[in-house]
């Protein structure tokens, strides 16, 4: 296996860079991945190279003879830059790095390509799929958060969320709305007040199940039992995708008892049943 340092660049002129793995050698038989080329999607405030799921993917999907390329989105890391970081960034952007990084697999003949997205890198290639921006052969989308104002307003362990949502809308209110504020749910992470507000308000512009009938690309979701009984970004989102009218070959969920949502204790889990379904697809 070799490791390739790469970049590209967005339509709006943002650099991203990334990483390639490439197999050490061509499989003689079926390929576990069956794609010209995984891309995986980081979450929120983390980047290409840090350690946890989406590395020992990468290294599983390259081990097994398909090239996987690690990519930053704009909101890698906490602050990156004069406009970039997760602290600033817009979700909607994900439409253009996304768009970036599979044309740039695309220039290179990798006409197949799967999104494998972590946390709220799965919600982004659900969201830019929706809308049109990309076009994958499949998305799995691995502990992708719901982005539900009710769920947050409503859940009974979400009171630190409605204290931060409640000082963000004081802020943007006395036009302040730019300012950094720290805020403790879902993530503890500093953001701007209006962007905490874009993001959890009631408008739910980045509810995966809102954008998921319009995905037309077979779609996997993994959740974490652990997350479900603990967090109200997972609570209800089994039982909620299970109630979408969408047919089985263009949706599946899969929930894995007793996994948190970096699968600490079994990181081959969710790459065994993504293997698997890709196998049935």
């Amino acid at each position: 296996m070799t490791v390739e340092l790469i970049r590209t660049r967005t339509d709006d002129n943002v650099r991203l860079d990334g990483a390639l793995l490439r197999p050490a050698a061509t499989p003689s038989g079926p390929r576990a991945w069956p794609a010209d080329l995984v891309i995986l999607v980081h979450g929120t405030g983390n980047n290409f190279y840090s350690p946890g799921i989406l590395e020992h993917a990468a290294a599983t999907v390259a081990a097994t003879g398909t090239p996987a390329l690690r990519i930053n989105t704009r909101g890698h890391d906490g602050l990156a830059g004069g406009r970039g970081g997760a602290a600033l960034e817009q979700i909607d952007d994900c439409q253009l790095d996304l768009a970036a990084w599979c044309a740039w697999g695309r220039e290179r003949d990798w006409e197949r390509i799967v999104l494998v997205g972590h946390s709220m890198g799965g919600v982004k290639s659900i969201y830019a799929t929706a809308a049109g921006a990309v076009d994958p052969a499949a998305i799995i989308a691995i502990s992708p958060p719901r982005f539900c104002h009710r769920m947050f307003q409503q859940h009974p362990a979400a009171e630190p969320f409605r204290e931060d949502y409640a000082r963000a809308c004081e802020m943007v209110e006395a036009d302040r709305g730019d300012e950094l504020i720290p805020v403790r749910q879902p993530l503890p992470m500093w953001i701007r007040a209006a962007g905490y507000i874009e993001k959890y308000g009631p408008e739910d512009r980045y509810d995966l199940v809102r954008h998921l009938p319009q995905v037309s690309c077979p779609v996997l979701v993994l959740v974490g039992g652990d997350s479900v009984e603990r967090s109200p970004a997972f609570g209800s989102l089994p039982v909620d995708l299970a109630a979408l009218e969408i047919p089985a070959e263009r949706l599946a969920v899969e929930l894995i008892a007793g996994a948190d949502m970096h699968y600490t204790n079994d990181p081959d889990e969710p790459l065994r049943r993504a293997v698997e379904w890709l196998g049935t697809g």
